[in-house]
């Protein structure tokens, strides 16, 4: 069975973003960072995403990929153009009631129970699946014993005072074992675990 691997940047706090959806800064990222994220992404086929981190993220890189983005820093970058590559290569399962498939980008539209719509996923053949959502799907999708494999987790080195964090709609505590742990000069983190599915204890 292929692996789902929940893949996000969170601050020291756990938040994904401020409130109003913006990243923090400064924002511990560059070369090195990409690159090593790239690994998990060659490793993967599909990508399965929330439609607002869909629309925040997949666009922008599909502009890198053909050389149409204006910002030239990131043309420059070898690490951000293999990223925009290998994504936009992906198989990309969006979440969402109101987008439609999309052939040319290789964009295919799931409404309904996110849990089996994933479940169904990993049950197909192919390799690992990168998974990308907001607390508010996450939430459901990590109660679900057995269907997310591992959380490679992108640790900022800030803390916000306001927005959404990651873990705010799990319903039962979970436990991890750690993989592996790489830490860059920019402050990042980049944690991989593993998830044990012991049998889940609801929060009281």
């Amino acid at each position: 069975m292929r692996k789902l691997i929940v893949l996000m940047q969170v601050t020291l706090d756990g938040r994904i973003s401020h409130a109003d959806g913006g990243f923090w800064q400064p924002f511990a990222w560059g070369e090195e960072e990409t690159a090593y994220v790239n690994e998990a992404y060659a490793r993967a086929d599909t990508l399965a995403v929330s439609r607002r981190l869909y629309e925040v993220v997949v666009p922008y890189w599909e502009q890198v990929a053909a050389g149409t983005l204006p910002d030239a820093e990131v043309l420059e970058s070898p690490a951000s153009v293999e990223f925009a590559r290998l994504l936009s290569g992906m198989r990309k399962v969006v979440l969402s009631h109101t987008l439609e498939d999309d052939p040319n980008t290789r964009r295919e539209v799931r409404r309904g129970d996110a849990v089996a719509h994933l479940a169904q996923l990993k049950n197909q053949d192919g390799t690992d699946i990168i998974a990308c959502f907001g607390p508010e799907t996450l939430g459901p999708l990590a109660d679900a014993p057995g269907l997310i494999d591992e959380y490679f987790l992108i640790i900022h080195p800030a803390a916000l005072a306001s927005g959404p964090r990651l873990f705010d709609h799990i319903t039962h505590d979970l436990g991890f074992t750690l993989d592996s742990a790489r830490i860059f000069d920019s402050g990042a983190a980049m944690m991989r675990y593993s998830v044990l599915n012991a049998p889940p204890k609801e929060r009281s």
